[in-house]
Protein backbone atom coordinates (compact mmCIF):
# COMPACT_ATOMS: atom_id res chain seq x y z
CA UNK A 1 0.00 0.00 0.00
CA UNK A 2 1.64 3.75 -1.08
CA UNK A 3 1.47 6.25 1.39
CA UNK A 4 1.62 9.71 0.55
CA UNK A 5 3.70 12.11 2.38
CA UNK A 6 3.08 16.27 1.83
CA UNK A 7 5.64 18.83 3.02
CA UNK A 8 4.29 21.54 5.49
CA UNK A 9 3.67 24.08 2.84
CA UNK A 10 1.77 21.03 0.64
CA UNK A 11 -0.59 20.52 3.78
CA UNK A 12 -1.52 23.73 3.89
CA UNK A 13 -2.39 24.44 0.62
CA UNK A 14 -4.45 21.29 0.86
CA UNK A 15 -6.16 22.59 3.76
CA UNK A 16 -6.84 25.99 1.86
CA UNK A 17 -8.55 24.01 -0.92
CA UNK A 18 -10.85 21.60 1.17
CA UNK A 19 -11.49 25.25 2.74
CA UNK A 20 -9.98 24.30 6.00
CA UNK A 21 -8.31 26.73 8.05
CA UNK A 22 -4.56 26.08 9.26
CA UNK A 23 -3.58 26.93 12.34
CA UNK A 24 0.13 27.55 13.53
CA UNK A 25 2.03 25.60 15.13
CA UNK A 26 2.76 28.32 17.65
CA UNK A 27 1.62 31.65 18.08
CA UNK A 28 3.62 34.75 18.18
CA UNK A 29 3.68 38.44 17.43
CA UNK A 30 4.39 38.05 13.91
CA UNK A 31 0.85 35.69 13.17
CA UNK A 32 -0.77 39.31 15.31
CA UNK A 33 0.67 41.43 12.80
CA UNK A 34 0.43 39.21 9.80
CA UNK A 35 -3.43 38.55 11.09
CA UNK A 36 -4.08 42.53 10.12
CA UNK A 37 -2.51 43.30 7.24
CA UNK A 38 -2.76 39.56 5.31
CA UNK A 39 -6.32 40.71 4.02
CA UNK A 40 -5.74 43.70 2.80
CA UNK A 41 -5.38 44.62 -0.60
CA UNK A 42 -1.73 46.63 -1.17
CA UNK A 43 -2.08 50.20 -1.76
CA UNK A 44 -0.22 52.97 -2.99
CA UNK A 45 2.09 54.89 -1.06
CA UNK A 46 2.58 58.64 -2.65
CA UNK A 47 5.19 60.18 -0.21
CA UNK A 48 8.28 58.17 -1.54
CA UNK A 49 7.31 59.84 -5.46
CA UNK A 50 6.01 62.95 -4.11
CA UNK A 51 9.27 64.37 -2.15
CA UNK A 52 11.52 62.70 -4.33
CA UNK A 53 9.39 65.35 -6.77
CA UNK A 54 10.06 68.00 -4.54
CA UNK A 55 13.49 67.76 -4.30
CA UNK A 56 14.11 66.75 -7.88
CA UNK A 57 12.38 70.18 -8.74
CA UNK A 58 14.66 72.39 -6.59
CA UNK A 59 18.05 70.66 -7.73
CA UNK A 60 18.03 70.82 -11.27
CA UNK A 61 20.83 71.30 -13.10
CA UNK A 62 23.13 69.47 -10.23
CA UNK A 63 25.55 66.24 -10.80
CA UNK A 64 22.60 63.15 -10.82
CA UNK A 65 23.99 61.37 -7.66
CA UNK A 66 24.28 64.49 -5.64
CA UNK A 67 20.41 64.90 -6.64
CA UNK A 68 19.92 61.50 -5.70
CA UNK A 69 21.38 62.04 -2.43
CA UNK A 70 19.67 65.09 -1.82
CA UNK A 71 16.09 63.63 -2.12
CA UNK A 72 17.07 60.63 -0.40
CA UNK A 73 17.52 63.42 2.75
CA UNK A 74 14.23 65.27 1.73
CA UNK A 75 12.62 61.91 2.45
CA UNK A 76 14.18 61.11 5.50
CA UNK A 77 13.51 64.99 6.74
CA UNK A 78 9.73 64.62 5.71
CA UNK A 79 8.44 61.11 5.34
CA UNK A 80 5.84 59.28 7.63
CA UNK A 81 7.58 57.13 10.12
CA UNK A 82 5.90 54.26 11.52
CA UNK A 83 6.61 52.22 14.95
CA UNK A 84 3.93 49.34 14.70
CA UNK A 85 1.52 48.16 16.89
CA UNK A 86 3.54 44.60 18.24
CA UNK A 87 6.62 45.19 16.21
CA UNK A 88 10.22 44.98 17.21
CA UNK A 89 12.26 45.89 14.33
CA UNK A 90 10.66 48.84 13.11
CA UNK A 91 11.06 51.21 9.63
CA UNK A 92 8.58 50.81 6.67
CA UNK A 93 8.28 52.52 3.71
CA UNK A 94 4.68 52.97 3.62
CA UNK A 95 1.48 53.47 5.37
CA UNK A 96 0.02 50.46 7.23
CA UNK A 97 -0.13 47.02 5.90
CA UNK A 98 0.95 46.35 2.78
CA UNK A 99 2.21 49.05 0.19
CA UNK A 100 3.65 49.76 -3.07
CA UNK A 101 5.76 52.81 -3.64
CA UNK A 102 6.00 54.93 -6.65
CA UNK A 103 9.35 55.61 -8.53
CA UNK A 104 8.04 58.16 -11.07
CA UNK A 105 12.30 58.42 -12.14
CA UNK A 106 11.08 55.03 -13.94
CA UNK A 107 7.62 55.47 -15.11
CA UNK A 108 6.06 58.71 -14.36
CA UNK A 109 5.13 59.60 -17.75
CA UNK A 110 2.37 56.73 -17.59
CA UNK A 111 1.34 57.46 -13.54
CA UNK A 112 -2.10 59.65 -14.85
CA UNK A 113 -3.02 56.93 -16.83
CA UNK A 114 -2.15 53.67 -15.02
CA UNK A 115 -3.64 54.93 -11.24
CA UNK A 116 -6.92 54.72 -13.12
CA UNK A 117 -6.40 50.71 -13.40
CA UNK A 118 -4.86 49.73 -10.64
CA UNK A 119 -7.75 49.51 -8.32
CA UNK A 120 -9.20 46.85 -10.78
CA UNK A 121 -6.24 44.63 -12.74
CA UNK A 122 -6.27 41.58 -12.59
CA UNK A 123 -2.81 40.99 -12.04
CA UNK A 124 -0.96 43.01 -8.90
CA UNK A 125 -4.35 45.23 -8.20
CA UNK A 126 -3.71 48.14 -5.79
CA UNK A 127 -5.92 50.58 -3.63
CA UNK A 128 -5.42 53.81 -3.70
CA UNK A 129 -6.78 56.99 -1.83
CA UNK A 130 -9.02 58.86 -4.26
CA UNK A 131 -6.95 62.15 -2.47
CA UNK A 132 -3.51 60.16 -3.27
CA UNK A 133 -4.66 59.90 -6.89
CA UNK A 134 -5.22 63.96 -7.26
CA UNK A 135 -1.72 64.37 -5.74
CA UNK A 136 0.16 62.11 -8.65
CA UNK A 137 -2.19 63.76 -11.09
CA UNK A 138 -1.55 67.45 -10.51
CA UNK A 139 1.89 66.92 -8.72
CA UNK A 140 3.95 64.08 -9.43
CA UNK A 141 3.33 63.37 -12.79
CA UNK A 142 3.24 66.48 -14.63
CA UNK A 143 7.18 67.00 -13.66
CA UNK A 144 7.87 63.76 -14.84
CA UNK A 145 6.73 63.76 -18.55
CA UNK A 146 9.66 63.84 -20.74
CA UNK A 147 12.16 63.36 -18.22
CA UNK A 148 11.75 59.21 -17.65
CA UNK A 149 14.09 56.48 -17.94
CA UNK A 150 10.63 54.41 -19.58
CA UNK A 151 10.54 57.18 -22.26
CA UNK A 152 14.22 57.44 -23.03
CA UNK A 153 14.25 54.11 -23.04
CA UNK A 154 11.36 54.01 -26.22
CA UNK A 155 13.14 56.43 -28.35
CA UNK A 156 16.55 54.22 -28.14
CA UNK A 157 14.23 51.44 -29.20
CA UNK A 158 14.77 51.00 -33.45
CA UNK A 159 11.57 50.72 -35.10
CA UNK A 160 11.21 47.16 -36.23
CA UNK A 161 11.74 46.47 -32.05
CA UNK A 162 9.55 49.45 -31.22
CA UNK A 163 6.86 48.03 -32.77
CA UNK A 164 6.93 44.50 -31.12
CA UNK A 165 7.86 46.04 -27.81
CA UNK A 166 4.77 48.43 -27.58
CA UNK A 167 1.30 48.50 -29.16
CA UNK A 168 1.46 51.93 -31.46
CA UNK A 169 -2.22 52.68 -31.07
CA UNK A 170 -1.26 53.30 -27.06
CA UNK A 171 1.69 54.60 -26.33
CA UNK A 172 4.27 52.54 -24.05
CA UNK A 173 1.38 49.68 -23.39
CA UNK A 174 3.44 46.27 -23.78
CA UNK A 175 2.33 43.62 -26.82
CA UNK A 176 3.94 40.61 -24.91
CA UNK A 177 6.06 40.20 -27.78
CA UNK A 178 9.35 41.64 -26.85
CA UNK A 179 8.65 41.90 -23.15
CA UNK A 180 11.64 44.94 -22.19
CA UNK A 181 12.16 44.19 -18.41
CA UNK A 182 14.70 47.43 -17.94
CA UNK A 183 12.27 49.74 -16.77
CA UNK A 184 10.85 47.36 -13.88
CA UNK A 185 14.94 47.18 -13.02
CA UNK A 186 14.51 43.78 -13.27
CA UNK A 187 17.93 41.68 -12.02
CA UNK A 188 19.11 38.35 -10.87
CA UNK A 189 19.47 40.29 -7.01
CA UNK A 190 20.91 42.75 -4.96
CA UNK A 191 23.09 42.06 -2.18
CA UNK A 192 24.22 44.68 -0.14
CA UNK A 193 26.92 44.40 2.10
CA UNK A 194 25.55 44.41 5.57
CA UNK A 195 28.47 43.21 7.33
CA UNK A 196 30.16 46.81 6.60
CA UNK A 197 27.61 48.22 8.09
CA UNK A 198 27.38 46.42 10.80
CA UNK A 199 30.91 46.80 11.89
CA UNK A 200 31.51 50.64 11.14
CA UNK A 201 27.93 51.87 11.20
CA UNK A 202 27.38 54.80 8.54
CA UNK A 203 28.85 57.15 11.29
CA UNK A 204 31.91 55.35 10.28
CA UNK A 205 31.39 55.26 6.26
CA UNK A 206 30.35 59.13 6.39
CA UNK A 207 34.03 59.71 8.28
CA UNK A 208 35.92 57.72 5.49
CA UNK A 209 33.96 59.64 2.73
CA UNK A 210 34.74 63.03 4.17
CA UNK A 211 38.28 61.91 4.81
CA UNK A 212 38.72 61.60 1.02
CA UNK A 213 36.83 64.20 0.32
CA UNK A 214 39.72 66.71 1.71
CA UNK A 215 42.31 64.89 0.09
CA UNK A 216 41.17 66.30 -3.09
CA UNK A 217 43.02 68.18 -5.99
CA UNK A 218 41.14 71.13 -5.81
CA UNK A 219 42.85 72.30 -9.01
CA UNK A 220 41.88 68.76 -10.60
CA UNK A 221 38.82 68.57 -13.20
CA UNK A 222 38.26 64.51 -12.48
CA UNK A 223 38.13 65.32 -8.74
CA UNK A 224 36.10 68.22 -8.85
CA UNK A 225 33.96 66.87 -11.59
CA UNK A 226 32.94 63.84 -10.90
CA UNK A 227 35.07 62.20 -7.47
CA UNK A 228 33.58 65.73 -5.24
CA UNK A 229 29.80 65.44 -5.81
CA UNK A 230 29.64 61.74 -5.17
CA UNK A 231 31.86 61.68 -1.92
CA UNK A 232 29.54 64.53 -0.90
CA UNK A 233 26.49 62.24 -2.03
CA UNK A 234 27.70 59.31 -0.01
CA UNK A 235 28.04 61.69 3.13
CA UNK A 236 24.70 63.20 2.53
CA UNK A 237 22.94 59.90 1.99
CA UNK A 238 24.69 58.15 5.59
CA UNK A 239 23.33 61.74 7.07
CA UNK A 240 19.68 60.80 5.56
CA UNK A 241 19.60 57.51 7.01
CA UNK A 242 21.18 58.08 10.19
CA UNK A 243 18.35 61.06 10.09
CA UNK A 244 15.70 58.69 9.56
CA UNK A 245 16.60 56.57 12.44
CA UNK A 246 16.17 58.74 14.98
CA UNK A 247 13.23 59.84 13.71
CA UNK A 248 11.95 56.75 14.30
CA UNK A 249 13.98 56.80 17.99
CA UNK A 250 11.71 59.83 18.51
CA UNK A 251 8.11 57.90 17.16
CA UNK A 252 8.78 55.45 19.44
CA UNK A 253 9.65 57.69 22.33
CA UNK A 254 6.25 59.43 22.10
CA UNK A 255 4.56 56.10 21.71
CA UNK A 256 6.46 54.34 25.00
CA UNK A 257 5.47 57.91 26.95
CA UNK A 258 1.52 57.08 25.97
CA UNK A 259 1.66 53.23 26.30
CA UNK A 260 -0.20 52.00 29.37
CA UNK A 261 1.05 48.21 29.09
CA UNK A 262 4.14 48.45 30.99
CA UNK A 263 5.91 45.31 29.08
CA UNK A 264 5.09 47.29 25.81
CA UNK A 265 6.01 50.65 27.15
CA UNK A 266 9.66 49.21 27.34
CA UNK A 267 9.68 47.39 23.96
CA UNK A 268 9.00 50.86 22.78
CA UNK A 269 11.93 51.96 25.16
CA UNK A 270 14.36 49.74 24.05
CA UNK A 271 13.49 50.47 20.26
CA UNK A 272 14.14 54.06 20.20
CA UNK A 273 17.38 53.35 22.20
CA UNK A 274 18.31 50.80 19.74
CA UNK A 275 17.62 53.50 16.74
CA UNK A 276 19.32 56.19 18.72
CA UNK A 277 22.58 53.82 18.02
CA UNK A 278 22.33 52.01 14.40
CA UNK A 279 22.82 52.30 12.09
CA UNK A 280 25.39 55.22 12.81
CA UNK A 281 27.34 53.35 15.00
CA UNK A 282 28.42 49.28 15.23
CA UNK A 283 25.91 47.27 16.14
CA UNK A 284 27.01 45.85 19.40
CA UNK A 285 24.06 43.11 19.80
CA UNK A 286 22.01 40.95 17.88
CA UNK A 287 19.10 43.28 18.03
CA UNK A 288 21.37 45.98 17.34
CA UNK A 289 22.34 44.08 14.27
CA UNK A 290 18.91 42.89 13.04
CA UNK A 291 17.64 46.69 13.28
CA UNK A 292 20.82 47.97 11.66
CA UNK A 293 20.48 45.31 8.78
CA UNK A 294 16.67 46.26 7.96
CA UNK A 295 17.29 50.12 8.27
CA UNK A 296 20.13 48.95 5.53
CA UNK A 297 17.89 47.11 3.40
CA UNK A 298 14.45 48.91 3.11
CA UNK A 299 15.97 52.38 2.92
CA UNK A 300 17.98 50.55 -0.30
CA UNK A 301 14.52 50.26 -1.12
CA UNK A 302 13.37 53.64 -0.59
CA UNK A 303 16.40 54.76 -2.90
CA UNK A 304 15.59 53.26 -6.17
CA UNK A 305 13.83 50.34 -7.62
CA UNK A 306 14.82 46.80 -7.46
CA UNK A 307 12.46 44.63 -9.29
CA UNK A 308 13.57 41.40 -8.12
CA UNK A 309 15.45 40.42 -4.98
CA UNK A 310 17.10 42.62 -2.36
CA UNK A 311 18.89 39.23 -0.79
CA UNK A 312 19.51 39.43 3.16
CA UNK A 313 23.07 37.81 2.22
CA UNK A 314 24.95 35.19 4.42
CA UNK A 315 22.82 36.01 7.65
CA UNK A 316 24.11 33.49 9.00
CA UNK A 317 27.78 34.24 8.80
CA UNK A 318 27.65 38.40 9.72
CA UNK A 319 24.72 38.39 12.34
CA UNK A 320 26.02 34.60 14.12
CA UNK A 321 28.66 36.51 16.23
CA UNK A 322 26.37 38.84 17.69
CA UNK A 323 24.39 36.41 18.83
CA UNK A 324 26.86 34.25 19.88
CA UNK A 325 28.15 36.71 22.26
CA UNK A 326 24.93 37.73 23.30
CA UNK A 327 23.78 33.86 23.53
CA UNK A 328 26.97 32.96 25.73
CA UNK A 329 26.31 36.51 27.81
CA UNK A 330 22.79 35.50 28.78
CA UNK A 331 21.54 38.37 26.81
CA UNK A 332 19.27 36.70 24.28
CA UNK A 333 17.88 33.15 23.82
CA UNK A 334 17.41 31.01 20.84
CA UNK A 335 13.48 31.68 21.03
CA UNK A 336 13.92 35.75 21.48
CA UNK A 337 16.25 35.76 18.44
CA UNK A 338 13.62 33.50 16.50
CA UNK A 339 11.38 36.49 17.11
CA UNK A 340 13.00 38.79 15.58
CA UNK A 341 13.75 37.34 12.64
CA UNK A 342 9.90 36.76 12.40
CA UNK A 343 9.31 40.37 12.97
CA UNK A 344 11.96 41.06 10.10
CA UNK A 345 9.89 38.91 7.77
CA UNK A 346 6.37 40.24 7.99
CA UNK A 347 7.94 43.58 7.76
CA UNK A 348 9.53 42.23 4.20
CA UNK A 349 6.28 40.58 3.47
CA UNK A 350 4.62 43.60 3.64
CA UNK A 351 6.89 46.03 1.21
CA UNK A 352 4.95 44.94 -2.27
CA UNK A 353 7.01 45.64 -5.65
CA UNK A 354 4.34 47.87 -7.71
CA UNK A 355 4.50 47.75 -11.44
CA UNK A 356 2.82 50.44 -13.42
CA UNK A 357 2.30 48.53 -16.40
CA UNK A 358 0.16 45.70 -17.09
CA UNK A 359 3.03 43.94 -18.15
CA UNK A 360 5.30 44.51 -15.04
CA UNK A 361 2.20 42.90 -12.66
CA UNK A 362 1.86 40.21 -14.63
CA UNK A 363 5.79 39.28 -14.98
CA UNK A 364 6.38 40.03 -11.16
CA UNK A 365 3.25 39.50 -9.38
CA UNK A 366 5.04 38.21 -5.62
CA UNK A 367 6.92 39.61 -2.29
CA UNK A 368 10.23 41.12 -3.13
CA UNK A 369 11.62 37.94 -1.30
CA UNK A 370 10.32 36.05 -4.13
CA UNK A 371 7.51 34.14 -2.23
CA UNK A 372 4.51 34.44 -3.59
CA UNK A 373 1.75 37.48 -1.79
CA UNK A 374 -1.04 36.67 0.55
CA UNK A 375 -4.34 35.62 -1.28
CA UNK A 376 -6.26 38.64 -1.98
CA UNK A 377 -10.45 37.75 -1.37
CA UNK A 378 -10.70 36.34 -4.81
CA UNK A 379 -10.51 32.76 -5.77
CA UNK A 380 -7.60 31.52 -7.73
CA UNK A 381 -7.28 30.92 -11.57
CA UNK A 382 -5.01 30.01 -13.91
CA UNK A 383 -3.45 32.84 -15.92
CA UNK A 384 -0.53 32.45 -18.49
CA UNK A 385 2.31 34.65 -17.50
CA UNK A 386 4.56 36.55 -20.27
CA UNK A 387 7.52 35.51 -20.68
CA UNK A 388 10.77 38.01 -21.88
Amino acid sequence: MSTTVLSPQETRIQEQIENKQAQPAHHTRANDILARVRAQKPHVDVERGLLFTESFRQTEGEPLVLRWAKALYHYAEKATVYVDKDQLIVGRGGGEGRYGLLYPELDGDTLDLAIKKLPTRESSPFDIAPEDAKTIIEDIAPYWKGKTFHEDLAKALGPETMKLTYNPDEALTSRYVVNETASFRSSLQWVHDYEIVLKKGFGGLRAEAQERLAQLDEFSPIDNCEKRPFLEAEILTADAIILWANRHADEAERQAAEEGDPKRAAELQRIAETCRWVPEHPARTFYEAMQSQWFTQLFSRIEQKTGTIISNGRMDQYLYPFYKADKEAGRITADEAQELFECMWVDMAQYIDLYLSDAGGAFNEATPTGRPSPSEARPPKATTRPTS
